[in-house]
């Protein structure tokens, strides 16, 4: 018994992927934003707080690559 046909498999590929890059997309703009920030302010414990959003906003990208890759998406990469 079929529950998908190819053509349903296909549109939930590409609603994936879309989503993945909607999402890749998104936090690189907000890592973006962290770096701006990072450079307008002087306040140790902002730093700080920024440094580790940073941080975070990396290993999600990375985890969204890695998760394309496995589902065979191609997205281009992000370079630091």
């Amino acid at each position: 018994m079929k529950l998908f046909t190819k053509k349903s498999r296909d549109l939930l590929n590409e609603y994936e992927r879309e989503e993945i890059l909607e999402r890749i997309s998104y936090l690189t703009e907000r890592l973006d934003d962290v770096r701006v920030t990072f450079d307008l302010v002087t306040d140790e414990r902002t730093i700080d707080a920024l440094i580790y959003e940073e941080n975070a906003l990396l290993c999600r990208i990375e985890a969204l690559h890695r998760e394309a890759r496995e589902r065979g998406i191609s997205v281009q990469p992000y370079e630091r």
